[in-house]
C-alpha cells in the first residue's frame, strides 16, 4: 500500500513514535502486552491494589486501551496475527494523516486514545496543564524532558495558552502533519 499521505521527511518520526511509544519491549511488534506494560507504568497494580482511586483509574485505562488495541487491530492488523508490526502502523497512520490533511480530526477509535491517556495523568487541573505535567506525560512515552518542555512552549506560545485537553489534541494532531525538521512539535523523533 502505498504511504502516499507520509512525507519522507516524516519517517523516521513516525518510526520512532512506534519504537518508543508503542512497542514497549522492543520486540518490533506491538500487541497487547505492550498496552499491559504501559497500563502498569501509569498506574502499577500494587499502587492500585492500595488505594481505591487509583484501582478505579487503573481499571478505566484498562478499558480503554483495550478497545483501543483491539479497534488498531481491526483497521491495521493486515495478517490477522493479533500483533501490529511497523509496516502495519504505518498504513495505519497513512490513513489517519490522510483524515487529518482533509478534517482535520483523528478518526473517533483513535481519538478514544488521547482522551484515555490524557484522563491517565493525575494532573493539578486538567484544563490549565503545567509545562512540567505535561513534560512528565510525555516521559512516561520514553520523549526526553528537553523536547517535551519546547513542545509545551511552542504549543502553548510560551503559556499564553491554557494546555488543556482541546490543545492537546492539536498538539498531537500538528505532530502528525508537522513536516519540518528539528521543530518542536517533533518531540526530538527526528
Amino acid at each position: 500500500m502505498p504511504r502516499d499521505n507520509i512525507p519522507p521527511s516524516a519517517m523516521k518520526k513516525l518510526q520512532q513514535f512506534f519504537t518508543k511509544t508503542l512497542d514497549t519491549n522492543n520486540d518490533g511488534l506491538v500487541n497487547w502486552t505492550d498496552f499491559e506494560a504501559a497500563i502498569e507504568s501509569i498506574v502499577s497494580k500494587d499502587e492500585a491494589a492500595k488505594n481505591a482511586r487509583l484501582k478505579v483509574l487503573r481499571k478505566r485505562l484498562e478499558q480503554h486501551f483495550q478497545k483501543y488495541f483491539w479497534d488498531l487491530c481491526a483497521v491495521g492488523d493486515a495478517n490477522k496475527d493479533g500483533n501490529i508490526d511497523l509496516d502495519e502502523w504505518l498504513d495505519v497512520m497513512n490513513d489517519i494523516i490522510g483524515g487529518l490533511k482533509d478534517k482535520n480530526e483523528f478518526p473517533d477509535w483513535y481519538e478514544g486514545l488521547h482522551r484515555a491517556l490524557w484522563r491517565a495523568n493525575e494532573f493539578l487541573d486538567e484544563r490549565n496543564v503545567l509545562k512540567d505535567e505535561f513534560a512528565n506525560m510525555l516521559i512516561s512515552w520514553d520523549i526526553d524532558e528537553k523536547s517535551a518542555e519546547k513542545a509545551f512552549d511552542f504549543i502553548t506560545d510560551h503559556g499564553q495558552k491554557r494546555m488543556d485537553y482541546h490543545l492537546f489534541s492539536e498538539f498531537m494532531k500538528k505532530f502528525f502533519l508537522n513536516e519540518t525538521p528539528k521543530h518542536p512539535l517533533n518531540l526530538g523523533l527526528d
